[in-house]
């Protein structure tokens, strides 16, 4: 089957696109014929090495991880899907390679597609909308009625959580540059901060939460947004003490990180905030939970530009470029 994959770490010229073996269902699993994937920072940081610290999978390194196709195959002890059955997944965090014709993941990972998606919409939709479920109501505890301010509104993660916040009954401010503006009106922003003109800890107080989606530099003012007690989590830099042991990383990588987990948790103590680091996993269940709030509406996709799976590396450098509106996509057909 052709699928996009690494030899060797480096820049985008490191991707190939070639043959490499069919997979196959085994027990508990489903294959897929692929229809389509998303292209997340976490594709080229695999392929840059960024991520070599912390994950070291044997060359070669199969890339993408979501997509959305048809269940070609069903492995032994599989109830809760057939063969034909449309549907959309986030595969598991070391078994990557959804650039590719065909893929094989844990039936537990899968949810059926939502019904008035097609398979590009629904291929941008498992590593945001997961990262940012779990993001805002399991590490900070959304709930109705709680304000929250979302940096980078117009992004990938970004189009997502205003639509999920305001799902949920929150009430919503964003960042983005002011041609985003009609994007995020439409997408329901109560709120939103132009980041050229305009400082959120002037214009923002008194929120419960804040989700990074841009890194460190936008901590402190994003702490000054925040009532006493309140709670920033964010999906990039370094996890969290906990999550670099479970990956297995060496005692440099662990001190490492005991430090500046230690500087992140310090500056929110001096704002009378909490500090969280939010690395997504995959779920089946809660990709259910988010179709069922796509087919009544209330989520629709935001699709930045779409590329064959000949043209990955011109996929990879869009996204490098952090322009993109919305998530980008690969297609295999």
């Amino acid at each position: 089957m052709k699928t996009a994959y690494i030899n060797a770490y480096g820049g985008p010229d490191k991707v190939m696109v070639g043959e490499q073996p069919k997979p196959k269902a085994q027990t508990g699993q489903l294959l897929i014929k692929m229809k389509a994937a998303s292209v997340n920072p976490i594709d080229w940081k695999t392929a840059n090495g960024d991520l070599k610290a912390l994950i070291k999978p044997p060359f070669p390194i199969m890339l993408g991880s979501d997509g959305a196709g048809i269940v070609e195959s069903v492995g032994e002890s599989v109830a809760d899907f057939k063969i034909g059955d449309e549907v959309f997944f986030r595969c598991q965090k070391m078994d990557t390679g959804t650039f590719a014709e065909y893929f094989s993941v844990p039936a537990e990972l899968v949810a059926l597609k939502p019904k008035n998606m097609s398979f590009e919409e629904a291929a941008s939709i498992p590593l945001v909308g997961l990262t940012v479920m779990q993001s805002l109501t399991e590490k900070a505890g959304m709930k109705a009625g709680s304000k929250v301010l979302i940096h980078a509104g117009a992004g990938g993660v970004g189009t997502f959580a205003v639509q999920y916040a305001k799902a949920c009954g929150a009430y919503v401010a964003t960042t983005a540059s002011k041609k985003r503006n009609a994007l995020l009106t439409e997408l329901e922003a109560d709120e939103i901060i132009d980041y050229h003109s305009q400082n959120v800890e002037d214009e923002l107080s008194d929120y419960d939460i804040v989700l990074d989606t841009l890194g460190a530099s936008v901590h402190d003012a994003s702490y000054k947004t925040l009532k006493k007690g309140g709670i920033l989590v964010t999906v990039l830099g370094i996890p969290d003490n906990d999550t670099i042991a479970e990956y297995g990383a060496n005692f440099i990588v662990k001190f490492v990180a005991r430090l500046h987990n230690k500087k992140m948790h310090k500056l929110a103590t001096k704002h009378d905030a909490l500090y969280k680091h939010h690395l997504m996993y995959a779920n089946g269940s809660q990709l259910a939970e988010i179709a069922q709030l796509i087919e009544a509406d209330k989520i629709k996709p935001i699709i930045d530009s779409t590329h064959t799976l000949d043209q990955v590396q011109a996929a990879f450098a869009r996204s490098r470029t952090g322009r993109a509106q919305g998530k980008i996509i690969v297609t295999m057909d």
